[in-house]
């Protein structure tokens, strides 16, 4: 990323972020399924059944072991403010953060920030009013900070429209704002097309990829690393490129980006 974007000194330590896309939702089934402009319609969806399992199994995930046995020392959790990351996150990390809570007296948060919501304008990728969203959440959850979520964080105007260069300007905003956090390690929960503009990776529901943040706001994969060919990858990352491939491509032309040789 052109160091331009940052306006003003940030910390100078690197970052290690672990990027979650989150679990399954209600409009990837109809995606997936071929009835897309159904899914499109959906305000805001959550997760399936299939989605709250998938998200609970990310407390398995090898690449998050140090951080859960950290019992959150030197890390942050970090949500798109959208249902189905929220509820990700829940699944993911609500349980271990109570326990960590009662058994060591620590009062984790976890962070909403509106720069990593989805990209598109369509009702399946759009929020809804932060009360709304507090309603839902915030009293069940008061360890959700929304400090930084302002209340028309959900409309799809100003830097949140689905444009190449601001999507750009708010991840690299988002980037300065993880340089300012104290803790060295983040765990990001977002979306497939907000990373995919950013990270150039087509992710996996509740896949986990850990990244070295420079302090430039240089995104550089370590685990795992994208394939060289395709016998490099599982099945279930090849029917991903299948059904998504000609989506990616499409996405990061019409946003005026450059198309990366490979997605996974």
């Amino acid at each position: 990323l052109d160091p331009a974007w940052l306006g003003s000194p940030i910390a100078s330590a690197t970052k290690r972020v672990f990027l979650i896309r989150h679990g399954q939702a209600e409009h990837n089934v109809l995606f997936e399924g071929g009835r897309k402009e159904e899914g499109k319609k959906i305000l805001d969806p959550g997760l399936t059944e299939k989605g709250h399992s998938q998200a609970l199994s990310v407390r398995t995930n090898p690449l998050l072991k140090k951080f859960f046995e950290s019992k959150g020392h030197n890390h942050v959790i970090v949500t798109s403010p959208l249902r189905r990351t929220i509820q990700t996150t829940l699944n993911a990390f609500g349980t271990w953060r109570d326990e960590v809570n009662t058994e060591h007296g620590r009062h984790i948060t976890i962070l909403c920030n509106p720069d990593i919501q989805e990209t598109g304008e369509i009702r399946c990728d759009c929020g809804r009013p932060l009360d709304q969203v507090k309603s839902e959440f915030g009293l069940k959850y008061p360890y959700l900070d929304f400090s930084n979520v302002h209340d028309d964080w959900h409309l799809k105007q100003g830097d949140y429209r689905d444009r190449g260069d601001l999507l750009r300007k708010r991840f690299n905003r988002f980037t300065k704002w993880i340089h300012e956090l104290p803790e060295e390690n983040v765990v990001v929960v977002g979306h497939h097309n907000i990373f995919l503009a950013n990270v150039g990776v087509s992710f996996l529901n509740c896949e986990v990829r850990e990244f070295e943040v420079s302090p430039n706001g240089t995104w550089i994969p370590i685990t795992p690393k994208v394939s060289n060919h395709d016998d490099e990858l599982m099945e279930e990352e090849k029917t991903h490129v299948s059904i998504y491939g000609g989506h990616c491509k499409m996405k990061m032309e019409g946003w005026g980006l450059e198309v990366p040789g490979r997605f996974r």
